[in-house]
């Protein structure tokens, strides 16, 4: 089992260094429940297949699915899945009841036809199947640290930049989820106040990863820069208080 450190090190090494506060945490609580991950799996909105890749190993999942012009392209030159596909964002093109596992990460609040996705998603798994997810909540915006310098503009414009549609409540989620027939067996609240804030102001600070990727496709050009400002050790300690009750995150273990 791979621990939270090591999911720290991987992001530090090789993507912006705020993406190292929420993907090692959502990669903890993925892999928590490698369990239910058999049978065919999909991952629904894979993007470059990095998460993926990291938490459950190249090759080990069955489809990545995105849309066409995605970042999937990558993860379909570095074979991160045993097949990528790409889609039209309305039909996923599999048939009824054809894979046992459902996967996705950080996805379904940037979809704008969200009860058609889950429709959708539903449709193509098993009887008994699961589906786990993770997905932004309406405290996201509550928490973000500009919003205490520039108010509400801060956030409108934050919204548009991130493509939000559904930042919705604990309850909403909860009831969209039954109301399209999945049962919530478990769920769980990460990010709490202190993390959201801290990791919205690493975006700035992670500006020259974005100028690194626009010039060489990289985003790390050093992978052990972070070990002589002891930054790994920050997100760490940063991490400890696992007890939050209203997250600007949650992440849900479905089954149909």
């Amino acid at each position: 089992m791979k621990n939270k450190d090591y999911f720290i090190r991987k992001y530090l090494e090789n993507r912006p260094m705020f993406l190292a506060i929420i993907r090692s945490q959502e990669a903890v609580l993925f892999q928590k429940h490698n369990y239910v991950i058999k049978g065919k799996v999909l991952d629904f909105g894979c993007g470059d297949g990095f998460f993926t890749e990291i938490v459950f190993g190249k090759g080990k999942i069955d489809v990545g699915l995105d849309l066409k012009n995605s970042r999937a392209l990558r993860a379909d030159e570095n074979k991160t899945y045993k097949k990528v596909v790409y889609y039209d964002g309305k039909k996923i093109p599999f048939p009824d009841k054809y894979f046992s596992t459902v996967i996705s990460n950080c996805v379904l609040e940037h979809i704008p036809n969200l009860k058609q996705s889950l429709s959708e998603i539903k449709r193509v798994l098993k009887p008994k199947g699961f589906f786990l997810t993770s997905v932004m909540t309406d405290r996201w915006e509550d928490y973000l640290f500009g919003k205490n310098i520039i108010g509400n503009k801060y956030l409108q414009i934050m919204r548009k930049r991130q493509e939000h549609y559904n930042l919705l409540s604990s309850k909403q989620w909860n009831s969209i989820f039954e109301k399209t027939g999945f049962k919530i067996i478990k769920t769980d609240d990460y990010m709490n106040k202190k993390q959201s804030q801290i990791m919205d102001l690493f975006h700035y600070l992670s500006l020259p990863s974005l100028i690194s990727h626009k010039f060489t496709n990289k985003w790390v050009l050093f992978p052990k820069w972070y070990k002589y400002l002891f930054m790994d050790k920050y997100i760490d300690n940063l991490l400890l208080e696992r007890k939050i009750k209203e997250g600007s995150a949650q992440f849900y273990l479905l089954k149909v």
